[in-house]
């Protein structure tokens, strides 16, 4: 090999790494038997799971952000208590915002999220930085997990291509 394609490998193989390096954060989020998506979220975003309580229903908002690769759970907005709903002593500060009862301050570390997605009737929708992703309207019904991962900028590039970011439908 010549001595001048050394330093030209050497440059190749670091911007190759770098593109397959595993740096920015996101949220893959999907049905645990099929295709889902990958949310991008920067360091310090959160997200908010919103639905109809399938009880008393009445509007839910959960927020939740991830911390050291697991998501955290930062507050939830509730119109009244419903079946399985309310404020557990200790875990974090309720207080009353209008027509909601809001509690805040919960720092609670869920890891992955895995819920049952309810039809278009409870709405569960995901809300994050750039936008909203309707989980009703793509999984309705199914078991879907949430979970943080790491990803490199070149698997951010193919998701886009593919339409395997949440802002594209699947």
């Amino acid at each position: 090999m010549p001595r001048q394609a050394v330093p030209a490998l050497t440059a190749l193989a670091a911007v190759l790494a770098a593109l397959a390096w595993p740096v920015w954060p996101g949220l893959a989020v999907g049905p645990e038997d099929g295709p889902g998506c990958r949310l991008p979220l920067a360091t310090g975003d959160s997200f908010t799971l919103s639905f109809t309580h399938s009880v008393d229903r009445l509007p839910v908002q959960d927020r939740y952000h991830v911390e050291n690769g697991k998501i955290v759970q930062d507050s939830t907005r509730l119109r009244q208590f419903g079946a399985g709903m309310g404020h557990i002593s200790g875990d974090g500060v309720g207080r009353e915002d209008g027509d909601w009862w809001e509690i805040t301050g919960m720092a609670r570390q869920v890891g992955d999220l895995t819920l049952r997605v309810g039809g278009p009737r409870i709405g569960h929708r995901l809300s994050h930085p750039g936008g909203e992703l309707s989980l009703s309207q793509r999984w309705g019904g199914q078991r879907v997990a949430m979970r943080p991962v790491r990803q490199s900028t070149a698997a951010r590039a193919v998701d886009r291509l593919r339409g395997t970011d949440c802002g594209a439908q699947l």
